[in-house]
């Protein structure tokens, strides 16, 4: 059975690294995959995006974007439009 990943970061070469659920228990994974989503070294998964969501809820995935400054956001509201946007432009699962 295949693993499916919920975000994917290009580096280590050849492989990359993937990241599953107990990766993204750890809110300091996060804000780090956050900094490499920045520079587009590594991508969350639709369902990677849901599962963070629910984990962390809006407020501190915010406060966790804060520190990375991944989206450019002033708010909540505008954080949670960019979260939106960003997921509605990722493939379906």
């Amino acid at each position: 059975m295949e693993m499916k990943w919920l975000a994917y970061r290009i580096y280590p070469e050849p492989f990359g690294t993937t990241y599953q659920y107990t990766d993204l228990l750890n809110e300091a994974a996060v804000e780090t995959l956050f900094d490499y989503c920045q520079i587009l070294e590594a991508m969350i998964s639709r369902e990677g995006w849901e599962f963070i969501i629910n984990y962390y809820g809006y407020q501190v995935l915010y406060e966790i974007n804060e520190r990375s400054n991944w989206f450019d956001c002033e708010n909540l509201e505008g954080f949670n439009f960019e979260v939106e946007a960003h997921m509605d432009s990722l493939p379906e699962r």
